[in-house]
Protein backbone atom coordinates (compact mmCIF):
# COMPACT_ATOMS: atom_id res chain seq x y z
CA UNK A 1 0.00 0.00 0.00
CA UNK A 2 1.11 3.47 -1.23
CA UNK A 3 1.78 5.90 2.06
CA UNK A 4 -1.31 7.98 0.26
CA UNK A 5 -3.28 5.01 0.27
CA UNK A 6 -2.04 4.02 3.79
CA UNK A 7 -3.37 7.77 5.03
CA UNK A 8 -6.09 7.53 3.51
CA UNK A 9 -7.15 4.28 4.51
CA UNK A 10 -6.41 5.47 7.95
CA UNK A 11 -8.21 8.47 8.12
CA UNK A 12 -11.63 6.64 7.12
CA UNK A 13 -10.83 4.21 10.16
CA UNK A 14 -10.55 7.30 12.69
CA UNK A 15 -13.74 8.89 11.06
CA UNK A 16 -15.55 5.79 11.43
CA UNK A 17 -14.46 4.88 15.31
CA UNK A 18 -14.83 8.10 16.16
CA UNK A 19 -18.87 8.18 15.04
CA UNK A 20 -18.48 10.65 12.14
CA UNK A 21 -19.41 8.23 9.70
CA UNK A 22 -22.08 6.95 11.43
CA UNK A 23 -23.39 9.91 12.02
CA UNK A 24 -23.43 11.32 8.64
CA UNK A 25 -25.11 8.26 7.50
CA UNK A 26 -27.72 8.48 10.06
CA UNK A 27 -29.03 12.15 9.11
CA UNK A 28 -28.11 11.56 5.57
CA UNK A 29 -29.59 8.55 4.93
CA UNK A 30 -32.78 8.05 7.28
CA UNK A 31 -35.06 8.11 4.97
CA UNK A 32 -33.25 6.09 2.58
CA UNK A 33 -33.71 2.60 2.00
CA UNK A 34 -31.09 0.61 2.00
CA UNK A 35 -31.50 -2.95 -0.20
CA UNK A 36 -28.80 -5.25 -0.05
CA UNK A 37 -28.06 -8.23 -2.01
CA UNK A 38 -26.20 -11.94 -1.48
CA UNK A 39 -25.96 -14.78 -3.59
CA UNK A 40 -24.10 -17.52 -1.43
CA UNK A 41 -22.60 -17.77 2.12
CA UNK A 42 -20.26 -21.07 2.72
CA UNK A 43 -18.25 -21.49 5.49
CA UNK A 44 -14.10 -20.75 5.27
CA UNK A 45 -13.28 -24.53 5.12
CA UNK A 46 -16.35 -25.63 3.42
CA UNK A 47 -14.77 -27.35 -0.06
CA UNK A 48 -17.75 -25.81 -1.99
CA UNK A 49 -15.84 -21.93 -1.55
CA UNK A 50 -12.99 -23.01 -3.86
CA UNK A 51 -15.37 -23.82 -6.67
CA UNK A 52 -17.78 -21.19 -5.61
CA UNK A 53 -18.10 -17.70 -7.64
CA UNK A 54 -16.24 -16.05 -5.60
CA UNK A 55 -17.17 -12.18 -6.51
CA UNK A 56 -20.89 -13.38 -5.39
CA UNK A 57 -19.51 -15.09 -2.30
CA UNK A 58 -19.21 -14.20 1.33
CA UNK A 59 -17.78 -16.33 3.98
CA UNK A 60 -19.72 -17.36 6.92
CA UNK A 61 -17.89 -15.22 8.86
CA UNK A 62 -18.07 -12.19 6.47
CA UNK A 63 -21.28 -12.81 6.83
CA UNK A 64 -21.55 -12.66 10.30
CA UNK A 65 -19.38 -9.45 10.37
CA UNK A 66 -21.61 -7.47 8.00
CA UNK A 67 -24.79 -8.51 10.00
CA UNK A 68 -23.13 -6.85 12.96
CA UNK A 69 -22.35 -4.02 11.25
CA UNK A 70 -26.17 -3.54 9.78
CA UNK A 71 -27.69 -3.90 13.64
CA UNK A 72 -25.17 -0.89 14.37
CA UNK A 73 -26.37 1.39 11.70
CA UNK A 74 -29.40 -0.08 10.11
CA UNK A 75 -33.27 -0.84 10.73
CA UNK A 76 -33.81 -4.32 9.47
CA UNK A 77 -37.30 -4.08 7.67
CA UNK A 78 -39.44 -7.43 6.56
CA UNK A 79 -40.88 -7.15 2.54
CA UNK A 80 -44.06 -7.00 4.66
CA UNK A 81 -43.11 -3.94 6.64
CA UNK A 82 -42.60 -2.38 3.13
CA UNK A 83 -45.63 -3.30 1.74
CA UNK A 84 -47.62 -1.74 4.88
CA UNK A 85 -46.21 1.50 4.33
CA UNK A 86 -46.45 1.58 0.92
CA UNK A 87 -50.12 0.34 0.91
CA UNK A 88 -51.33 1.70 3.95
CA UNK A 89 -48.84 4.70 5.10
CA UNK A 90 -47.07 2.77 7.78
CA UNK A 91 -44.25 4.61 9.23
CA UNK A 92 -41.12 3.20 9.03
CA UNK A 93 -38.21 3.52 11.16
CA UNK A 94 -34.97 5.88 10.29
CA UNK A 95 -31.91 4.20 8.05
CA UNK A 96 -34.11 1.10 7.40
CA UNK A 97 -32.35 -1.72 5.18
CA UNK A 98 -33.89 -4.82 3.55
CA UNK A 99 -31.74 -7.83 3.20
CA UNK A 100 -32.40 -10.00 -0.22
CA UNK A 101 -30.33 -12.85 -1.80
CA UNK A 102 -30.58 -14.29 -5.53
CA UNK A 103 -30.86 -17.65 -7.15
CA UNK A 104 -32.08 -20.35 -4.71
CA UNK A 105 -28.56 -21.85 -3.50
CA UNK A 106 -29.33 -24.19 -0.71
CA UNK A 107 -26.71 -22.05 1.61
CA UNK A 108 -28.82 -19.65 1.74
CA UNK A 109 -31.39 -21.95 3.71
CA UNK A 110 -28.12 -23.88 5.43
CA UNK A 111 -25.87 -21.23 6.58
CA UNK A 112 -27.34 -17.63 6.01
CA UNK A 113 -31.02 -18.44 7.40
CA UNK A 114 -29.83 -19.66 10.51
CA UNK A 115 -27.33 -16.83 11.68
CA UNK A 116 -30.58 -14.23 10.41
CA UNK A 117 -33.03 -16.40 12.31
CA UNK A 118 -30.84 -16.40 15.12
CA UNK A 119 -30.69 -12.37 15.32
CA UNK A 120 -34.57 -12.34 14.53
CA UNK A 121 -33.82 -10.74 10.73
CA UNK A 122 -36.03 -11.21 8.28
CA UNK A 123 -35.00 -11.46 4.45
CA UNK A 124 -36.06 -11.78 1.15
CA UNK A 125 -34.83 -14.88 -1.14
CA UNK A 126 -35.42 -13.78 -4.76
CA UNK A 127 -35.05 -17.66 -6.67
CA UNK A 128 -35.08 -18.57 -9.81
CA UNK A 129 -38.11 -20.88 -10.08
CA UNK A 130 -36.45 -23.94 -12.12
CA UNK A 131 -34.39 -24.54 -9.55
CA UNK A 132 -36.40 -26.78 -7.44
CA UNK A 133 -37.47 -29.14 -10.37
CA UNK A 134 -33.99 -29.44 -11.83
CA UNK A 135 -31.68 -32.99 -11.89
CA UNK A 136 -28.30 -33.26 -10.93
CA UNK A 137 -26.28 -31.88 -7.86
CA UNK A 138 -24.44 -28.95 -10.01
CA UNK A 139 -26.74 -25.53 -11.19
CA UNK A 140 -26.21 -25.05 -14.64
CA UNK A 141 -25.80 -21.90 -14.46
CA UNK A 142 -22.52 -22.43 -12.21
CA UNK A 143 -21.43 -25.04 -14.45
CA UNK A 144 -21.31 -22.52 -17.08
CA UNK A 145 -19.66 -20.08 -14.93
CA UNK A 146 -17.03 -22.60 -14.34
CA UNK A 147 -16.40 -23.48 -17.93
CA UNK A 148 -16.11 -19.65 -18.63
CA UNK A 149 -13.21 -19.17 -16.52
CA UNK A 150 -10.84 -20.99 -18.52
CA UNK A 151 -8.95 -19.11 -20.79
CA UNK A 152 -9.89 -18.93 -24.04
CA UNK A 153 -13.65 -20.48 -23.23
CA UNK A 154 -15.41 -17.40 -23.93
CA UNK A 155 -14.75 -17.44 -27.64
CA UNK A 156 -14.72 -21.06 -28.05
CA UNK A 157 -18.40 -21.20 -26.09
CA UNK A 158 -19.92 -18.53 -28.29
CA UNK A 159 -18.76 -20.28 -31.16
CA UNK A 160 -19.95 -23.73 -30.30
CA UNK A 161 -23.56 -21.35 -29.91
CA UNK A 162 -22.96 -20.45 -33.69
CA UNK A 163 -21.68 -17.07 -32.82
CA UNK A 164 -18.71 -15.55 -34.94
CA UNK A 165 -17.51 -13.71 -31.98
CA UNK A 166 -18.60 -12.62 -28.63
CA UNK A 167 -21.90 -10.64 -28.13
CA UNK A 168 -22.04 -7.37 -26.82
CA UNK A 169 -23.98 -8.26 -23.84
CA UNK A 170 -20.86 -10.50 -22.77
CA UNK A 171 -20.29 -14.12 -22.70
CA UNK A 172 -22.00 -14.98 -19.58
CA UNK A 173 -25.41 -13.50 -20.51
CA UNK A 174 -25.63 -14.16 -23.88
CA UNK A 175 -24.73 -18.14 -23.00
CA UNK A 176 -27.34 -18.04 -19.90
CA UNK A 177 -30.20 -16.89 -22.44
CA UNK A 178 -28.72 -19.76 -25.03
CA UNK A 179 -29.11 -22.18 -22.48
CA UNK A 180 -31.74 -21.30 -20.44
CA UNK A 181 -34.09 -21.63 -24.08
CA UNK A 182 -33.37 -25.22 -24.04
CA UNK A 183 -34.87 -28.10 -21.99
CA UNK A 184 -32.44 -29.15 -19.00
CA UNK A 185 -32.31 -32.43 -20.85
CA UNK A 186 -30.59 -30.76 -24.07
CA UNK A 187 -28.90 -27.78 -22.33
CA UNK A 188 -26.92 -30.45 -19.99
CA UNK A 189 -26.26 -32.05 -22.96
CA UNK A 190 -24.87 -28.90 -24.93
CA UNK A 191 -22.36 -28.46 -21.49
CA UNK A 192 -21.16 -31.90 -21.94
CA UNK A 193 -20.11 -31.64 -25.13
CA UNK A 194 -18.51 -28.64 -25.19
CA UNK A 195 -17.23 -28.59 -21.58
CA UNK A 196 -16.61 -31.90 -20.42
CA UNK A 197 -16.85 -32.71 -16.88
CA UNK A 198 -17.87 -29.32 -15.77
CA UNK A 199 -21.64 -30.39 -14.40
CA UNK A 200 -19.80 -33.55 -12.69
CA UNK A 201 -17.48 -31.52 -10.49
CA UNK A 202 -20.19 -30.97 -7.73
CA UNK A 203 -21.45 -33.97 -5.90
CA UNK A 204 -24.25 -32.41 -3.48
CA UNK A 205 -26.94 -30.76 -4.83
CA UNK A 206 -26.66 -27.28 -4.93
CA UNK A 207 -29.97 -25.42 -5.26
CA UNK A 208 -33.17 -25.25 -2.49
CA UNK A 209 -35.53 -28.10 -3.50
CA UNK A 210 -39.72 -27.29 -3.22
CA UNK A 211 -39.91 -29.19 -0.30
CA UNK A 212 -37.66 -27.53 1.75
CA UNK A 213 -39.14 -24.04 0.95
CA UNK A 214 -42.56 -25.44 2.16
CA UNK A 215 -41.05 -26.64 5.11
CA UNK A 216 -40.03 -23.05 5.96
CA UNK A 217 -41.85 -21.61 9.23
CA UNK A 218 -43.87 -18.92 7.96
CA UNK A 219 -42.04 -15.39 8.01
CA UNK A 220 -38.81 -16.96 8.16
CA UNK A 221 -37.66 -16.10 4.86
CA UNK A 222 -40.05 -14.32 2.07
CA UNK A 223 -39.85 -15.49 -1.43
CA UNK A 224 -39.77 -13.53 -4.66
CA UNK A 225 -39.19 -14.32 -8.05
CA UNK A 226 -35.88 -14.10 -10.09
CA UNK A 227 -37.44 -15.15 -13.56
CA UNK A 228 -37.51 -19.04 -14.06
CA UNK A 229 -34.29 -20.25 -16.10
CA UNK A 230 -32.13 -17.51 -14.69
CA UNK A 231 -31.52 -15.96 -18.21
CA UNK A 232 -31.29 -12.31 -18.76
CA UNK A 233 -34.80 -11.03 -19.48
CA UNK A 234 -33.41 -8.70 -22.08
CA UNK A 235 -32.12 -11.47 -24.01
CA UNK A 236 -34.52 -14.30 -23.38
CA UNK A 237 -37.26 -15.33 -26.46
CA UNK A 238 -39.93 -14.89 -24.11
CA UNK A 239 -39.76 -13.04 -20.76
CA UNK A 240 -43.55 -12.83 -20.70
CA UNK A 241 -43.57 -16.68 -19.98
CA UNK A 242 -40.12 -16.59 -17.75
CA UNK A 243 -42.20 -13.90 -15.45
CA UNK A 244 -45.64 -15.80 -15.17
CA UNK A 245 -43.88 -19.07 -14.86
CA UNK A 246 -42.19 -17.34 -11.71
CA UNK A 247 -45.56 -15.75 -10.34
CA UNK A 248 -47.09 -19.37 -10.50
CA UNK A 249 -44.32 -20.49 -8.37
CA UNK A 250 -44.71 -17.23 -5.61
CA UNK A 251 -48.91 -18.64 -5.59
CA UNK A 252 -47.38 -21.88 -4.64
CA UNK A 253 -45.25 -21.03 -2.02
CA UNK A 254 -47.75 -18.19 -0.73
CA UNK A 255 -46.34 -15.36 -0.65
CA UNK A 256 -48.30 -12.24 0.12
CA UNK A 257 -46.47 -10.18 -1.35
CA UNK A 258 -45.56 -10.35 -4.76
CA UNK A 259 -41.92 -9.21 -5.30
CA UNK A 260 -38.85 -10.11 -7.72
CA UNK A 261 -35.54 -9.00 -8.99
CA UNK A 262 -34.29 -9.41 -12.48
CA UNK A 263 -31.81 -12.09 -13.04
CA UNK A 264 -28.28 -10.94 -14.13
CA UNK A 265 -29.35 -7.25 -13.52
CA UNK A 266 -30.60 -7.05 -16.97
CA UNK A 267 -33.38 -5.04 -17.49
CA UNK A 268 -35.59 -2.55 -19.26
CA UNK A 269 -38.44 -0.05 -18.97
CA UNK A 270 -40.07 -2.62 -21.11
CA UNK A 271 -39.36 -6.06 -18.79
CA UNK A 272 -40.61 -3.86 -15.51
CA UNK A 273 -44.02 -2.97 -17.12
CA UNK A 274 -44.37 -6.32 -17.91
CA UNK A 275 -43.56 -7.29 -15.23
CA UNK A 276 -45.78 -5.02 -13.31
CA UNK A 277 -49.23 -6.45 -15.20
CA UNK A 278 -48.26 -10.13 -14.65
CA UNK A 279 -48.91 -8.80 -10.30
CA UNK A 280 -44.94 -7.89 -9.49
CA UNK A 281 -45.98 -4.99 -6.80
CA UNK A 282 -41.98 -4.98 -5.55
CA UNK A 283 -39.16 -4.87 -8.38
CA UNK A 284 -35.51 -4.91 -7.87
CA UNK A 285 -32.64 -4.45 -10.28
CA UNK A 286 -29.54 -4.54 -9.44
CA UNK A 287 -28.36 -0.87 -9.49
CA UNK A 288 -26.06 0.17 -7.05
CA UNK A 289 -28.20 2.72 -5.31
CA UNK A 290 -30.02 3.91 -1.95
CA UNK A 291 -33.84 4.82 -2.49
CA UNK A 292 -35.15 7.68 -1.05
CA UNK A 293 -38.51 6.78 0.47
CA UNK A 294 -39.75 10.34 1.56
CA UNK A 295 -42.79 10.38 -0.94
CA UNK A 296 -44.05 6.87 -1.54
CA UNK A 297 -45.71 6.83 -5.57
CA UNK A 298 -48.97 4.94 -6.14
CA UNK A 299 -46.73 3.25 -8.59
CA UNK A 300 -43.56 1.76 -7.26
CA UNK A 301 -40.55 2.14 -9.79
CA UNK A 302 -37.94 -0.97 -10.18
CA UNK A 303 -35.72 -0.34 -7.08
CA UNK A 304 -31.69 -0.22 -6.45
CA UNK A 305 -29.76 -2.99 -5.02
CA UNK A 306 -26.30 -2.71 -3.66
CA UNK A 307 -24.45 -5.92 -4.03
CA UNK A 308 -22.12 -7.07 -0.90
CA UNK A 309 -18.74 -8.52 -2.07
CA UNK A 310 -15.86 -10.00 0.47
CA UNK A 311 -13.27 -8.34 -1.63
CA UNK A 312 -10.46 -5.09 -1.15
CA UNK A 313 -13.53 -2.55 -1.32
CA UNK A 314 -15.01 -3.74 2.11
CA UNK A 315 -12.39 -5.79 3.57
CA UNK A 316 -8.88 -4.98 5.33
CA UNK A 317 -5.86 -8.14 5.69
CA UNK A 318 -9.18 -10.10 4.14
CA UNK A 319 -11.44 -9.54 6.85
CA UNK A 320 -14.95 -7.17 6.22
CA UNK A 321 -14.20 -3.81 7.80
CA UNK A 322 -16.49 -1.53 8.95
CA UNK A 323 -14.94 1.79 7.73
CA UNK A 324 -14.84 0.03 4.76
CA UNK A 325 -18.17 -1.35 4.36
CA UNK A 326 -19.51 1.83 5.67
CA UNK A 327 -17.99 3.76 2.34
CA UNK A 328 -18.93 1.00 0.56
CA UNK A 329 -22.69 1.49 1.47
CA UNK A 330 -23.13 5.12 2.98
CA UNK A 331 -22.85 7.27 0.12
CA UNK A 332 -24.29 5.82 -2.55
CA UNK A 333 -26.65 7.94 -5.22
CA UNK A 334 -30.35 8.59 -3.88
CA UNK A 335 -33.08 6.90 -6.37
CA UNK A 336 -35.34 9.44 -6.43
CA UNK A 337 -39.07 7.60 -6.52
CA UNK A 338 -41.67 8.89 -8.80
CA UNK A 339 -38.41 10.41 -11.15
CA UNK A 340 -38.28 9.49 -14.91
CA UNK A 341 -35.12 8.15 -15.15
CA UNK A 342 -33.44 5.67 -17.71
CA UNK A 343 -32.09 2.36 -16.83
CA UNK A 344 -28.51 2.54 -15.01
CA UNK A 345 -29.08 6.07 -14.24
CA UNK A 346 -30.01 7.98 -10.92
CA UNK A 347 -30.92 11.38 -9.85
Amino acid sequence: MSIKAALKDGARTMLYRCGALGALHRWRNRRALTVLMFHRVLPADDPNLARAEREFTITLDGFRRTLDFVQRHYQVLSLSDLQAAWRGGATLPPNPVLITFDDGWRDTLNHALPELTRRGLPSVLFLASEVVALDGPRWWQDALVAALAEPGADVRLCAAAGWREVPEAGAIKALSAHLGAMTDVARRAWLQRHAPGVLDQIADRQMVTMAELQALKAGDLAIGGHGHTHSPLTLSPDPETELHASGRMLCELNQPVRSMSFPHGAWSRALEEMARKIGFDWIFTSEPVLVAISHWPATLPALGRIHVPENVWTCRNGTIDPARLAMFLFFRPLQILGAESPPGRTI
